[in-house]
Formats: structure tokens, C-alpha cells, sequence
């Protein structure tokens, strides 16, 4: 469905020209969920704005690379074009509803115009679509919702309104940044089940973008594990949990809190901290925390293919002990 090759994502800053994405590829196939995972800043969510072209404007740029979408490429196509394509063909389900949602519109005619930009010049039947799409994602009293604000309902209530928008008029693609991170843990599931139960419905993929594991076990089929603006490891889910190759998907495994029966274990950290965009070092860049570290690390960037679907960006993969929780 879709496919980003050796995306470059840099800012322009006051310590000049940062690159926060740094040659990340991936595909994302029909029906399938893909998982991105990583620490905060490691460049998930600026991958996500960099697919739909929504980086903030004059610092962030695309400096390289594609994002291949219905035989063509996102990072080339006309402005207008992408406005067709973006909320169309692809939609995104933001982190925070409260700044998704406009606090000064109506629920409706925010969910209205989404309709009236690709699918109606009526706005009686934008409107009908808008009460349709809110009881598809659960909100009880559609026809009343529609005339409210976003300040009006609950977290919950409002991030199943992003999630409307987003689906509104049933995209092949869904990126969702974050989608359950302001919400209470029972909200969150209810929201990740209603994700799923719409996927089965309208076969769309889905790019689940999430700095926790346990969704993306529950979630996901593929799995890109982000670190400091590269892919350090992808690959079915199933299989990376099983047998994770590169030391940092050990270490974010490793650190999950689990219930010991029989005895008391101290929680597994990662030691250290993630270099500054300023200052990569050469090499691979989780050399500085990495308890495996050789000399070739700090020389060559790694990339290498453990199978078929398996992709490990680490030297010394192979030389690794076998892993346990």
C-alpha cells in the first residue's frame, strides 16, 4: 500500500541544519498493521509528519529520499494534490484531540468539511455522513454530539471524533500517532478495539506509531523499532519478540515490568542516554549504550538482514546470547 525509501527528515535551527530522520524505510501492506516503537525523540512521529507532508514549515524539510503511495511519490506531488490525498486517501488520527479539534467549531462542522472537501458539495448530507460516522466509532447521541463542542466531551469522546475524521471517507492508509497516550487505561483499550474492529470492516492498513510494546503485541503484524532517527530493527511481530537481534529492541523488551511468583527482580534499565541530533557519532549510533560494542561500531554504520523480513541495523548480531526475559 505503501512504501517509504531512505526517508531524510532535517530541521533548520539555531545550531544549524539538525537531521532528526536519518534513512528510515519501510513498507506498509494492505489489511496489515504496522507498529513504530522507540523512546521519545527517536524520530517516530516526525516520520509520520514527514509521509503526509505536514512538517512544520520553514525549519522542518524532506531532504531525501520517497514516500511511495499509489505509484507515486508523496514527496513530489503537488501541494493541491497531496490536500486530495491527505485526510482522502490517507488519514491521520493525531496524539492529542485537544489540539487536533478546533475549540471554537462544532463537532459537525468540523467532521462536515472533512466530507465537503472530498466526497459532497451538500452540506445537509456532509452532515448526515458527519451523525453516520460518529455512531460507526461509538458515540452515543450522534445527532446530538454533532452540535457540540470538543471542550463539551470526554478524552474518550473526542479521540473516537479524530478517529471519525480520520476514517471519514475510508481511507486505504491510516496513520495513527500516538492515538491512546492521553487516555485512561480502560479508555485505551476500548479505543484500540474499535481501531481493529474498523480495520477488519474497511480493510485499510494501519501505521500504529506507540512508545509501548503491549500494543504493539496486541496491535500490530510489523514492527519498526526507531532509535535516534534510524530503524535498528524490523520485522514481524511475532518473530522480533521471540528473538529480537539488535541489543536496543533486547533492552526495551528486557525492561517491561512483569509479575514474579517466586522471586523479586530488579527491573531491567538501558544505561545512559540518547546522543544529542548536534552531536551523532559515526557509526552506530547506540555504540554509547550498547553493552555488546566492538570498534567496528564506531567505524560503520550496520545494516543487515537477519531473513527474508528481518532487517537488524547491528554488527554483531549473530555473536549475541541467545535472549531471555
Amino acid at each position: 500500500m505503501l512504501e517509504v525509501r531512505d526517508l531524510v527528515t532535517t530541521f533548520d535551527t539555531d545550531n544549524g541544519t539538525l537531521t532528526a530522520v536519518d534513512g528510515v524505510s519501510f513498507q506498509v501492506h494492505r489489511g496489515r498493521t504496522l507498529g513504530i516503537v522507540g523512546e521519545s525523540g527517536c524520530g517516530k512521529s516526525v516520520t509520520a509528519f514527514s509521509m503526509m507532508r505536514l512538517l512544520p514549515q520553514p525549519m522542518g524539510k524532506i531532504a531525501g529520499g520517497q514516500v511511495l503511495f499509489d505509484g507515486k511519490d508523496l514527496t513530489q506531488v503537488p501541494a493541491e494534490e497531496m490536500l486530495k490525498i491527505r485526510g482522502g486517501r490517507i488519514g491521520m488520527i493525531f496524539q492529542e484531540p485537544m489540539t487536533a479539534l478546533n475549540p471554537v467549531h462544532t463537532i459537525g462542522r468540523q467532521l462536515s468539511e472533512v466530507f465537503l472537501l472530498h466526497r459532497t458539495q451538500d452540506k445537509r448530507a456532509a452532515l448526515a455522513m458527519s451523525i453516520d460516522i460518529l455512531n460507526k466509532v461509538g458515540i452515543p447521541s450522534p445527532e446530538v454530539r454533532v452540535g457540540e463542542y470538543p471542550h463539551q466531551l470526554s478524552g474518550g469522546m473526542r479521540q473516537r471524533v479524530v478517529i471519525a475524521m480520520a476514517l471519514a471517507c475510508k481511507p486505504s492508509v491510516v496513520i495513527a500517532d500516538e492515538p491512546t497516550t492521553a487516555l485512561d487505561v480502560t479508555i485505551q483499550a476500548q479505543i484500540l478495539e474499535l481501531m481493529q474492529s474498523l480495520q477488519n470492516e474497511m480493510g485499510m492498513a494501519i501505521v500504529l506509531i506507540t512508545h509501548d510494546l503491549g500494543v504493539i503485541a496486541e496491535m500490530c503484524d510489523d514492527v519498526v523499532v526507531m532509535y535516534a532517527g534510524r530503524v535498528a530493527e524490523a520485522g514481524p511481530v511475532e518473530e522480533i519478540f521471540a528473538s529480537p537481534s539488535h541489543p536496543y529492541t533486547r533492552g526495551l523488551l528486557g525492561s517491561i515490568p512483569r509479575l514474579e511468583h517466586e522471586r523479586k527482580t530488579k527491573l531491567q534499565t538501558i544505561e545512559g542516554m540518547v546522543p544529542s541530533l548536534a552531536d551523532m557519532p559515526v557509526g552506530c549510533r547506540y555504540q554509547n549504550r550498547c553493552p555488546y560494542r566492538a570498534e567496528i561500531c564506531a567505524q560503520h554504520p550496520p545494516d543487515e538482514s537477519v531473513g527474508p523480513d528481518h532487517r537488524v541495523a547491528c554488527h554483531r548480531w549473530r555473536e549475541l546470547p541467545p535472549f531471555k526475559v
